[in-house]
C-alpha cells in the first residue's frame, strides 16, 4: 500500500528544501555567536602571531617541509602590504625627506647599531653573530604600516619612512652586511637579488595590480592576507629551532638578552626621548615603531638561504619580541583609555 502511494504520486523535477534542524542556527542562535568568535580569531593579528610561536614551538615537524615557503610568503606580504600606496605619495619628493630620514636613522643607525654592538660583546658564536648582523641589516618591518593605524599613530609618517627605509635596504643591507662580516663570508650580490625578488619585485607588481584595477578586489582581504604569510614565516622559522629553544637554552640566552633590549628597553627610551623633546603622540608612536620593529622575516630568509637554520634563529627570537612588544603597546593604551574614562 505504502509503495503504491509513493509510485502513484506525481514527481517534479524541482527538488524540495531539504531542513536539518540542528544546522538551523535560528533554532540554535549559540551557534551563529560561536561561529562568529571563531571567524574573528582566525582574523585577529595578534591570536595568529601567538598560534604560530605555540605551533612551533609545539610541533615544528612540518617546518623542514614547508620552509621552501618562506620567500614567497614574504614577497606576497610586501606584494599586499604595498597595494594600498597611492601613486600621489612619490610625487613630492621634498615632502618624504624627513619621514625617510628618520627611518633610516632609527632603523639602521640607531636599532641596527646597537643591536650589532651588543651582538658583538655577548654573541660568540659565528652563525648566530651572522644573524644578529642579518636582523640589524634589514629594513624595518613592513608590519610597521598596520600596527601604526592600530595604535593611532601617524601612518603617512610610517608608510613613507617605510618604503624609504625599503628602498635604502637594497643599498644599506648589503654594505653592512659586507662591512661586518666580509666578502668571504657574505656574497653582496645573492643578498642583493633576494632583496630583489623581496622588495622590488613585490613593489612593481603592486603597482601593475593597482593599474589594472584588480587591488580592489584584494584589499578587503589585505589584512587577512598579511597575517597568515606572517604566519607561515614564523611558525617555520621557529618550527625549524624548536630543538635549540628546549635542548640548549644557554645558547640563545645571548640572544633573548640582545632582542629584549632591542624591543622594550629601546623602546622605552625612545619614548623618554620623544616626551622630553614634546613630540606629539601619533609621530612618537611611529618613531617608537620604526625604532624597534624591523624586517624580520626577511632577515630568517636571506639566514636560511645563505648560512642555514642556525643564522636564521635571531630573527625567530626577534619576531618573538617583536610581537609581544606590539602587544604591550596596545594592552598599554586600552588600559590608558580605560584610566581616563574611570576619571
Amino acid at each position: 500500500m505504502c509503495f503504491t502511494l509513493i509510485l502513484s504520486a506525481p514527481i517534479s523535477l524541482n527538488p524540495c528544501p531539504i531542513y536539518f534542524p540542528f544546522t538551523n542556527q535560528r533554532n540554535f542562535p549559540i551557534f551563529r555567536r560561536e561561529g562568529g568568535k571563531a571567524i574573528r580569531l582566525l582574523k585577529n593579528r595578534d591570536f595568529i602571531f601567538i598560534l604560530a610561536i605555540c605551533l612551533g614551538l609545539g610541533s615544528g615537524q612540518l617546518a623542514q617541509g614547508i620552509k621552501w615557503a618562506v620567500l614567497p610568503a614574504l614577497a606576497v606580504i610586501m606584494t599586499v602590504s604595498t597595494l594600498g600606496i597611492p601613486g600621489s605619495l612619490f610625487k613630492n619628493p621634498r615632502a618624504m625627506l624627513r619621514p625617510v630620514a628618520m627611518g633610516i636613522l632609527m632603523s639602521f643607525i640607531v636599532q641596527g647599531g646597537l643591536l650589532i654592538g651588543l651582538g658583538q660583546w655577548l654573541v660568540s658564536d659565528k652563525t648566530l653573530w651572522t644573524g644578529i648582523v642579518l636582523v640589524a641589516s634589514v629594513p624595518p618591518a613592513v608590519a610597521i604600516i598596520p600596527f601604526t593605524g592600530l595604535l593611532k599613530g601617524n601612518t603617512t609618517f610610517s608608510l613613507i619612512a617605510t618604503i624609504g627605509g625599503y628602498l635604502s635596504g637594497l643599498v644599506i643591507t648589503p654594505l653592512i652586511c659586507l662591512a661586518i662580516l666580509g666578502a668571504s663570508l657574505i656574497h653582496p650580490a645573492k643578498i642583493l637579488l633576494i632583496l630583489a625578488e623581496l622588495v622590488i619585485a613585490p613593489i612593481i607588481l603592486s603597482r601593475i595590480l593597482a593599474y589594472k584595477g584588480v587591488d580592489t578586489a584584494i584589499l578587503p582581504y589585505k589584512g587577512l592576507i598579511t597575517n597568515w604569510g606572517f604566519f607561515v614565516v614564523i611558525y617555520t622559522i621557529i618550527g625549524l629551532n624548536r630543538t635549540v629553544f628546549f635542548k640548549d637554552p644557554v645558547f640563545i640566552l645571548p640572544v633573548i638578552i640582545i632582542c629584549f633590549i632591542g624591543t622594550f628597553v629601546l623602546g622605552a627610551f625612545i619614548e623618554i626621548i620623544c616626551h622630553s623633546l614634546k613630540v606629539e603622540k601619533p609621530l612618537r608612536i611611529s618613531i617608537n615603531l620604526l625604532g624597534t620593529q624591523k624586517n624580520a622575516g626577511t632577515a630568517a630568509g636571506i639566514g636560511l638561504v645563505l648560512f642555514g637554520k642556525t643564522a636564521a634563529l635571531p630573527a625567530a627570537v626577534f619576531t618573538i619580541f617583536m610581537i609581544v612588544y606590539f602587544i604591550s603597546l596596545g594592552l598599554r593604551q586600552q588600559w590608558q583609555r580605560k584610566k581616563k574614562l574611570t576619571i
